[in-house]
């Protein structure tokens, strides 16, 4: 049976995941800590929380939790990207002139923004990866959770520059959402793609482009926004391995 794992910090999405795991017979926990109990070997371990905890929590089960490569824009073909995608060395990133789109490709360890130029990245180790980018307006974006290269749970998030959300009803834009969704289905479809065994998928419309592939994300620490939570937890089933797996 799978133990849906928590970290002690509460959110929406923890709260409706776990409700979600219980409805389908699962047992959950959310830990005291960041260290597992003495003793606890659940059966089916399965994430959802913040990537640090996540990974400490994993390590101690032996567990490896799978995140999308680092260079997963840069490696696309470009039908699927829309614009131009570098990985580079923060060195690098700072000689940059600009406006130019910078990112950090899986952790959060600086803002994801527009800057001005390469030299007003903050502090950082000279050969920390960063995504670099033109940047664009995108007019729609929705996430997908991904599991064995087939969308389990999909929702709108952003729509003409804000959240895509009015009340509790998330806002879903009817030719922007089927054309969003026919290009991540030919991704999926795409031998030339290769992609891990979960994860998230962002995708959208690049205004006087069309649609494109945001980033991927990683499944066990993404938030659902609008996606059922039943159909999440299928994907993070899927979203740590064995250790001697990798």
């Amino acid at each position: 049976m799978p133990t849906l794992l928590h970290s002690p910090r509460y959110s929406d999405d923890s709260i409706k995941l776990r409700r979600a795991a219980i409805v389908l017979g699962w047992d959950v926990l959310r830990l005291a800590s960041w260290r597992c109990p003495e003793a606890f070997e659940p059966e089916e371990p399965v994430l959802f929380a913040e990537p640090l905890f996540n990974t400490a929590v994993a390590e101690q089960l032996g567990l490896a939790v799978i995140e999308p490569p680092e260079d997963f824009l840069v490696g696309l073909p470009r039908e699927y990207v829309g614009r131009e995608v570098r990985l580079m060395t923060a060195a690098e990133a700072r000689t940059l002139a600009g406006p130019m789109f910078l990112k950090p490709p899986n952790q959060k360890t600086f803002p994801a923004k527009v800057y001005a130029s390469g030299s007003e990245l903050p502090e950082m180790p000279d050969d920390d990866p960063v995504l670099a980018s033109e940047p664009v307006e995108w007019a729609a974006e929705f996430r997908f959770f991904v599991r064995d290269r087939r969308v389990h749970a999909w929702s709108p998030y952003w729509l003409d520059g804000a959240l895509a959300r009015v009340g509790d009803e998330w806002i879903v834009e009817p030719v922007m959402a089927a054309t969003t969704r026919c290009l991540v289905d030919r991704l999926l479809a795409d031998p030339r793609v290769d992609l891990p065994p979960a994860l998230v998928l962002d995708a959208g419309v690049i205004g006087g482009v069309g649609p494109a592939v945001v980033e991927a994300n990683v499944a066990s620490g993404s938030g659902l926004y609008g996606c059922d939570p039943r159909d999440v937890l299928e994907v993070l089933r899927a979203a740590t391995v064995v250790n001697s797996s990798l």
